[in-house]
């Protein structure tokens, strides 16, 4: 499993880095990654953050036709109004979860579920407060895999908590 955690991992650090830099080729290697993080994901019974990369799979494909208008964006994000909503998912997420599932973290794995939906949805639609959601999105990440035995997952949610820092700076500065 820790090959597949890797690989995961890999391509799901191009995209990060290739999105920091407004690259439309970072969607693919996104698609590409997410797919396998859902059997990561499976096996450590984080049902939401699967259910997560199989919507950030169709997100990746969305981003990538909203991208190829080069600098326009099909969609726009309101962020009151999508955070409203990350709420309500995360809520509803987590009460499915502690009472369906065998899910060992199911808040963590609900906030983690609702607000990558919504960092997601704000980086298709080019709303640069998708990073620092995603820092602390991360940040969180990286203590449950670590307390999961994830080591390679926590060691990759720490340095996407600095390449978010760096896609804040990137996207502010445009």
């Amino acid at each position: 499993m820790h090959a597949l955690e890797l690989a995961s991992a890999l391509l799901n650090g191009g995209y990060a880095l290739g999105l920091a830099y407004r690259k439309r080729w970072a969607w693919p290697l996104g698609f590409l990654g997410t797919l396998l993080t859902i059997a990561v994901m499976l096996q450590a019974k984080l049902y939401a953050e699967s259910l997560l990369n199989l919507t950030y799979a169709a997100m990746a494909l969305l981003g990538w036709l909203a991208w190829s208008h080069v600098g326009r964006f099909s969609w726009t994000a309101r962020p009151l109004r999508d955070a409203g909503w990350a709420v309500g998912a995360a809520v509803l997420t987590a009460w499915l979860m502690r009472s369906f599932t065998d899910n060992p973290r199911p808040i963590w794995d609900a906030l983690l579920f609702s607000g990558g939906l919504l960092a997601t949805w704000w980086q298709v639609c080019g709303e640069r407060w998708n990073w620092p959601l995603w820092t602390v999105l991360n940040l969180a990440g990286l203590y449950v895999y670590a307390d999961l035995g994830l080591e390679i997952y926590a060691a990759y949610s720490g340095l996407m908590a600095l390449v978010a820092v760096w896609g804040w700076y990137r996207w502010s500065v445009r």
